[in-house]
């Protein structure tokens, strides 16, 4: 069975190798969907296209080029690819177009009407201007604080190699420099993320458990007296300046991002993106934990249904659809079951009586009985619902203060779960009840995801390393790869239906990464905004969707990436 299907891939895989050198068996060898892409024409039946050419004094690759549809408030965007770009699959009406690219500027608004059918045209020539180094995304940070070389806004010292061990394992290099704070300050929130009591947030963030060599009380005024020095009331935030991403324009020439942006409430109540979910009727689900909605959104018509969270206790993080239909998701108090037809819902409390601290639920899995699952990254547990009873149940993971977050449920109905702050993997038999941990060959570290390949394999992200890995289960045996960019952040990985994995990554101010397995390779996909993409799915035709977390509050949008527009035949969102 295992041959012939390679035997199938094979076939397809020269199949594909003619085409992209233009060697094609018949006249039809190209599919209606890549002649009319190639031609700049939409591929999907009543959307509108666009195309250009982008000029300058220099040689310049890859710049990114916007087009917001004014009255939908969808923005798409595309990288030139030998100055030429072009979009397809736009939904008619009226545009805003600009252009940008580091080292250059002119690129500015223009204004254009796109009507279904017809490829419309708009060029751009820029002008010299002036760089700026990349930086990494952090929530809050300011858009042009000044970036400094990492051993200038970090000087070597006892100070700084206790911070590299404790503070940068969560935060990041770019966290500190934005905390103009004194010594009882720094003191403080020392003691928060020391902290093992219950109602700490989360408890245990540098604990035995994350950093086994600890902070000694010597070590730790040595820390204080670092931190004040560089980052105290008198200092000026700064960020890191951190290496541009690697541009293959090739493949960058192929993609398009489309953010679907999201309503305002009535109430204005800032909205705050989480997890989304793509459903079984081509509407993408998401969890709004800001305004306290979970919704649905249709992408073929860029309209949007919201539900209101009727338990405040009980606001979300991650969601899925179950075989019915019923969306689940992961509440801080409790499991939330919504109907999707009405937006009823359902609440199922973790604990009967009130826990002394949130056990904050995270990441909900199904099994093959329906079941729900989900991690509970407060209370180091994983807690099931029960489809016959309707129960709740909860189970401990081995590890005290581990920070259970990610999880994920492979063929055989086991829970695996990334421990974020134990840095290990944790593989739940659901029949014997039983944890077996597995740690990763980088310590220090955290862990946030992970996924389970069509092999069984569990794949995992390393953020605060820059690292991703393979665990094979039935072996133990552990690889990791290291991204090629220094300073990486990789968040969240996924396989997709061509067996190469994608990487949701903050590191270089937010974006995707493609990885390929057989070849090791890293093709970076720069993000439409500054933004962390928390979770990523994959869908039925391998766009990769994600949520716009950390990014400016007024332009949270669910997004999707195609890395190859010219195959685009729907934009529906379905597994």
């Amino acid at each position: 069975m295992n041959r012939i299907f390679w035997l199938l891939r094979l076939a397809a895989t020269v199949g594909t190798v003619l085409i992209l050198f233009g060697i094609q068996p018949t006249v039809n060898g190209q599919t209606k969907a890549n002649k009319s892409a190639i031609a700049g024409v939409n591929v999907i039946t009543d959307m509108g296209s666009l195309s250009g050419s982008v000029a300058a004094p220099k040689e310049f690759k890859a710049a990114k080029v916007y087009a917001r549809n004014v009255d939908k408030n969808v923005v798409y965007m595309v990288y030139t690819v030998g100055g030429k770009y072009q979009f397809v699959g736009l939904f008619p009406g009226s545009y805003e177009v600009h252009v940008t690219k580091n080292g250059f500027t002119g690129g500015n608004v223009q204004k254009v009407k796109i009507a279904a059918g017809p490829n419309a045209a708009v060029d751009f020539t820029l002008r010299e201007g002036t760089s700026r180094a990349n930086q990494q995304m952090r929530s809050g940070l300011p858009a042009n604080e000044p970036l400094l070389a990492y051993d200038e806004l970090y000087p070597p010292g006892k100070g700084r190699a206790i911070i590299e061990r404790t503070c940068m394992r969560c935060h990041g290099p770019d966290f500190l420099p934005n905390k103009q704070w004194d010594e009882d300050q720094w003191n403080a929130a020392i003691d928060l993320m020391q902290s093992t009591a219950p109602n700490s947030n989360p408890p245990g963030r540098i604990s035995a458990t994350s950093v086994p060599d600890g902070i000694s009380s010597s070590e730790r005024q040595t820390l204080v007296d670092y931190l004040v020095k560089n980052f105290g009331p008198n200092s000026e935030p700064r960020g890191l300046a951190i290496a541009d991403v690697p541009e293959d324009e090739e493949a960058l020439g192929k993609a398009m991002y489309v953010e679907y942006h999201i309503p305002a409430l009535p109430s204005g109540t800032e909205r705050r993106f989480h997890d989304a979910h793509l459903s079984q009727n081509g509407d993408v689900w998401y969890v709004d934990t800001s305004g306290m909605q979970i919704g649905k959104m249709d992408p073929r018509t860029a309209t949007w249904t919201d539900y209101a969270v009727t338990n405040p206790d009980a606001r979300g993080h991650g969601l899925l659809q179950d075989a019915n239909g019923d969306i689940w998701y992961s509440g801080h108090t409790a499991f939330g079951r919504v109907d999707s037809k009405t937006g009823s819902m359902k609440f199922y409390p973790y604990y009967e009586e009130k826990p002394v601290r949130p056990p904050h639920g995270n990441t909900p899995m199904i099994d093959s009985k329906q079941n729900v699952w989900t991690t509970l990254m407060y209370t180091d547990e994983v807690a099931k619902w029960d489809r016959e009873t309707g129960k709740v149940s909860r189970f401990t993971v081995p590890t005290p203060h581990s920070g259970p977050y990610g999880g994920v449920m492979d063929k055989n109905d086991n829970v695996w779960v990334a421990e974020w702050f134990a840095c290990k993997m944790a593989r739940f038999n659901t029949n014997t009840e039983n944890f077996t941990e597995f740690t990763p060959l980088s310590k220090p570290c955290t862990m946030r995801r992970l996924s389970v390949d069509h092999n069984g394999m569990v794949w995992f992200a390393l953020d605060s390393v820059g690292k991703i890995g393979m665990l094979n289960p039935s072996t133990g045996q552990v690889v990791e790869y290291a991204e090629p960019v220094k300073f990486g952040f990789p968040y969240d990985i996924q396989e997709d239906h061509d067996y190469n994995f994608w990487i949701a990554d903050s590191g270089q101010g937010g974006g995707l990464i493609k990885f390929e397995p057989r070849t090791r390779k890293f093709t970076y996909y720069p993000g439409v905004q500054r933004t962390d993409m928390p979770k990523i799915e994959v869908s039925r035709q391998n766009s990769i969707w994600y949520t716009t977390r950390a990014a400016d509050a007024k332009e949270m949008a669910l997004g999707v990436l195609y890395p190859d527009k010219s195959k685009i035949t729907t934009l529906a969102a379905t597994y």
